[in-house]
């Protein structure tokens, strides 16, 4: 692999911070405003009105829908049978929305009706059942017009090939208001907003299955390094403006989340704190219950697995079990403090133990453990398949190598970079917001792209291939295993 040189942010970070607290007001109400236009439509959505809420119908409709959407819905926990459906508004009642789906190139609708539930006032969520693998299913949000309008796909059956993509670290700050449509603000939060759209708008070029973000979704450097937000409200502002950044994509692709130390559930904080983010992410970015798929997982939804055709998918949560402070300079900590929990590796074991799919992946935030350029930036947690058998990690890298797992993806660093340990790739795939480029010196690292991007992975019976593909669409790297 090339080395390429790092580059450096548009502004430092002590820059940045002045201007956020400088043009960031308290979090408030739901915003009213319009909504803008929408780009990407990825993935077979149709942009009836994409994410432009009220926006592209006729007069002769009798004017626009008395409900205005804030992105476009978040598809999450798809299975074999359904999927679910997140609905955000900006204004109107979530209460009058109505849901109806169809197989992709039928004419006949089934009507799902009002809202499974209405979580919050903001909030519509529609659980979908009783359709077939393997297929894509239109679906579409309506009140007495239609109001938007995509398709995604149902689980894989073994031996049928897809393709999934992954970001990390899209670093979105809260903003209140949030900006119409999908404009983007002229400040230094803008280059992550920017950077997340383009990249959304690469990834729907492939029309994959689903996404996983694998963490560092939220920034709030505003209240100090990886302090929590003072409420909840904050956090419900940042995912509202990480869907939207998303555009059309995200109404076509299954979302999966990963827990970063950015997103406000760091072990170290109270508990008290920790609620304030949790429970704005099961409201606003949701992820599979335990009950969703046979594998289980984690109670707060921050662990979990699932099968899709050929793959077994293990999303690893290091950083809410871990109790000990990783601060870099002011609190590092140490490199071999990190875990995952009891509960959480007896879990990892046992999904492992009794799986089945050939092809087998991990994905976390950053290693259980650390070993990069330096010491702060090893107790941090950076450096990924050169920490392999620093402290609970050398258990995990263990297990994946008893049980056949294949890649180890990860985040963290804001590079691409594939480390293979003992068979094993330690993958990472870039980041696709933050503007921080990290160098040899801080991951230790001597191979690496620091572009921004994404990556795609192709998964087929006999072979899994993953592209690195830089903002645009360049494809930086490849590998295959077989």
């Amino acid at each position: 692999m090339q080395h390429r040189a790092g580059v450096t942010a548009p502004a430092s970070i002590a820059a940045a911070l002045l201007c956020a607290l400088a043009c960031q007001s308290p979090p408030g109400t739901i915003s009213s405003g319009g909504g803008g236009g929408a780009s990407a439509g990825g993935g077979g959505a149709t942009g009836i009105a994409g994410a432009t809420g009220s926006g592209g119908y006729p007069a002769s409709d009798g004017g626009a829908p008395s409900v205005d959407l804030l992105g476009a819905p978040l598809i999450f926990a798809p299975t074999h049978n359904g999927f679910d459906i997140s609905v955000a508004l900006r204004s109107g009642d979530p209460a009058r929305l109505q849901a109806r789906v169809r197989e992709q190139g039928q004419a006949t609708w089934t009507e799902l009706g009002a809202p499974t539930s209405t979580p919050a006032a903001d909030l519509a969520e529609w659980t979908v059942s009783g359709l077939r693998p393997d297929r894509r299913y239109e679906y579409e949000i309506y009140t007495d017009r239609p109001v938007y309008r995509s398709s995604v796909a149902t689980a894989r059956s073994p031996g049928t090939p897809f393709t999934f993509a992954m970001v990390s670290d899209t670093h979105i700050e809260p903003r209140d208001p949030i900006p119409p449509g999908i404009a983007v603000a002229g400040d230094d939060w803008g280059f992550d907003e920017a950077t997340l759209l383009a990249v959304s708008g690469d990834i729907a070029k492939s029309h994959p299955d689903f996404v996983l973000n694998l963490g560092d979704t939220l920034d709030f450097h505003i209240f100090g390094f990886n302090r929590p937000p003072p409420d909840g409200t904050w956090t419900r502002l940042g995912y509202l403006d990480y869907r939207r950044m998303w555009s059309d994509t995200l109404g076509a692709v299954g979302h999966f989340p990963v827990i970063g130390n950015w997103d406000g559930e760091t072990g170290c904080f109270t508990q008290e704190e920790i609620k304030r983010s949790l429970d704005q992410r099961l409201l606003y970015n949701p992820g599979p219950r335990p009950d969703t798929y046979p594998e289980g997982g984690g109670a707060n939804r921050d662990y979990y697995a699932f099968t899709w055709g050929d793959a077994l998918f293990i999303v690893l949560n290091v950083m809410t079990y871990t109790p000990t402070c990783h601060e870099l300079a002011g609190n590092p900590g140490l490199p071999d403090d990190w875990t995952l929990g009891a509960a959480q590796l007896a879990w990892l074991e046992r999904t492992l133990e009794s799986a089945t799919a050939k092809w087998r992946f991990t994905f976390i935030h950053h290693t259980v453990g650390g070993k990069a350029g330096n010491d702060d930036n090893s107790a941090y947690g950076r450096g990924g398949g050169q920490a392999a058998r620093v402290g609970e990690q050398a258990i995990v890298h263990d297990l994946l190598l008893r049980y056949g797992v294949q890649i180890f993806f990860y985040g963290h660093d804001h590079v691409f970079t594939d480390m293979v340990v003992d068979g094993v790739h330690y993958t990472e795939p870039g980041s696709a917001g933050a503007p921080w480029k990290f160098t040899t010196s801080e991951t230790g690292y001597t191979d690496y792209w620091p572009d921004s991007g994404h990556a795609r992975v192709a998964v087929s019976p006999d072979r899994v291939q993953v592209d690195f593909v830089a903002m645009g669409g360049n494809v930086l790297t490849s590998y295959g295993i077989r």
